[in-house]
């Protein structure tokens, strides 16, 4: 059990060599909330080793493409056919680009929400089907109650899980704006570690 447990120190220690201070103006909520995002990031992906995937960033990215084609094709259209030639299909490539970003904000909206990160646990074995791990954060505007929740799927079970924590900026940034990476790990594995656990215990 000791041995077990020097050795994941050992790999936390390791974890943190070379890590270099977080340092942003505390006054700018977009830098508090990206440093912490990042941060939380950093555990899942090299603390615990998970494998990040990009399927929701590339569903967006698919979005805009399109909505990219239909601007280009209405520019691409028009000059090869000038106005008032090209109406009908400046029209439709009018029409289609708003489509698009409606579609783009619905996608935002109720599929992204606030995710900024999507990785797999991957089974040892090979047998099984990947756990999933879901980051999502919330920082209000001139407000300082940062909100991170950890949502875990099992591949084998399906079952759903979620933990959060809404604690202020402050606890986790001095006076000069600089992170305190070891207070913020212990809280996100705080809720990794208690959706571990529960997994173990189905």
């Amino acid at each position: 059990m000791s041995a077990a447990r020097n050795g994941k120190n050992g790999i936390l220690e390791k974890w943190r060599i070379d890590e270099k201070p977080v340092k942003i103006d505390k006054w700018d909520g977009a830098a508090v909330k990206n440093s912490l995002d990042d941060a939380a990031k950093k555990v899942l992906l090299e603390k615990y080793g998970y494998v990040e995937t990009f399927g929701l960033v590339d569903g967006r990215l698919v979005i805009c493409t399109v909505s990219c084609l239909f601007a280009m094709l209405a520019l691409i259209w028009d000059f090869l056919h000038p106005f008032p030639e090209s109406r009908p299909v400046l029209a439709c490539c009018v029409i289609s680009y708003f489509i698009m970003m409606g579609i783009l904000t619905l996608y935002t909206s109720y599929k992204e929400k606030n995710i900024f990160l999507v990785s797999l646990q991957r089974d040892p074995s090979g047998l099984d089907p990947d756990h999933m791990w879901q980051l999502s954060s919330s920082l209000k505007r001139f407000d300082d109650q940062y909100s991170l929740r950890v949502s875990f799927s099992d591949g084998k079970w399906k079952n759903c899980r979620e933990a959060e924590f809404t604690k202020s900026v402050s606890s986790f940034f001095d006076d000069n704006g600089t992170l305190s990476m070891d207070q913020f790990e212990k809280c996100v594995s705080k809720l990794h570690d208690t959706l571990a656990s529960d997994k173990k215990t189905k």
